[in-house]
């Protein structure tokens, strides 16, 4: 199993940097740096039940618009390592970056299969997800139906010699997602979307951890197709409890 987990995450990895690197040359630097920022709890209920909730910002550049959206799923846990989740997003979409009009609103439905592998020094997450959205263009428009795939890969490297993460600890972390059209590619890329990401975290409590990380986001499917780009700092704060096990929160 973990030699499969190094792989696919070697394989994973290389396709993202790799990938990111040619759109470089084609595509927009993304200019400075814009603030995102994303706080997510997990609830627990009866039995082997969670439940999973979200909110997030994310500022607009001079080439991709603001967003704003929250998220509750219902997850079913089986074991320390693997879980499956559905659930509903409502999100706020920028018409264009700085757009002084009303968001509009976007409503997703979610399926999400994750896995995680947290007994070594190296700890690995997988996540697959399916959306089914339902997208307005354009105030005076419908909603248009686009579902996708997203695949997230997640690395956490703790920065202690016997690689454990008790309170108080740092621990770097590295991530690269895949988001993939379901719909109509006239002309158009099947990957529409990119995010590779690393950065520093800190586990505050048994209970909550903080992450300060660099992200850099594309998208192959944008305006005409054209390619583009934005840098983000996103600030994480997530809390769960112990017994709900992700690569940081483990039980002491």
């Amino acid at each position: 199993m973990k030699h499969l987990f190094a792989i696919g995450l070697s394989a994973v990895l290389a396709w993202g940097i790799g990938s990111g690197a040619a759109r470089a040359q084609a595509s927009p630097s993304g200019g400075p740096p814009v603030g995102w920022l994303r706080i997510s709890s997990v609830a627990p209920l009866r039995g082997h039940w969670s439940l999973h909730s979200e909110v997030e910002t994310r500022q607009n550049n001079a080439q991709l618009a603001a967003q704003y959206l929250g998220r509750v799923g219902l997850r079913w846990h089986y074991g320390p390592s693997f879980s499956v989740t559905t659930g509903y997003v409502l999100a706020y979409n920028e018409l264009q970056p700085g757009d002084p009009r009303e968001p509009l609103p976007e409503h997703r439905l979610y399926q999400e299969i994750a896995l995680a592998d947290a007994t070594g020094p190296l700890r690995v997450g997988h996540r697959l997800r399916a959306e089914e959205r339902w997208l307005r263009p354009a105030p005076e428009a419908g909603f248009r139906f686009a579902p996708r795939l997203r695949y997230h890969l997640r690395l956490v490297a703790p920065l202690r010699r016997d690689a454990k993460l008790p309170v108080g600890s740092l621990f770097l972390t590295a991530s690269n997602e895949f988001f993939a059209g379901l719909g109509a590619h006239t002309g158009r890329s099947f990957l529409e979307e990119n995010r590779l990401s690393g950065g520093l975290g800190y586990r505050l409590s048994r209970l909550t951890t903080v992450e300060l990380a660099y992200l850099r986001q594309t998208q192959t499917a944008g305006y005409e197709a054209a390619p583009l780009a934005r840098n983000a700092v996103q600030l994480s704060l997530a809390y769960a409890p112990a017994a709900r096990q992700s690569l940081v929160r483990q039980p002491l």
